[in-house]
């Protein structure tokens, strides 16, 4: 993928997030679903914009689930 800096930031700041002691386990478990679908994406060669707004999706969903309660 062409963008991985942009994906590991995106990672690294997930990562940072769930490092807090503030977080709960459920929100523990999004995070790492989000993180999960982000790896994916990076591992693609060249996605398509069909699966890169997929992922996207997903990972927001999962973000908020996590905290938009």
């Amino acid at each position: 993928m062409k963008q991985v800096k942009d994906v590991n930031a995106c990672i690294a700041q997930l990562r940072a997030l769930q490092g807090r002691n503030d977080t709960k386990p459920e929100q523990t478990k999004c995070i790492d679903e989000a993180v999960r679908e982000l790896r994916k994406l990076r591992g693609k060669s060249h996605p398509g914009k069909a699966e890169v707004f997929s992922c996207v999706r997903r990972v927001t969903e999962n973000l908020l689930r996590a905290f938009g309660k």
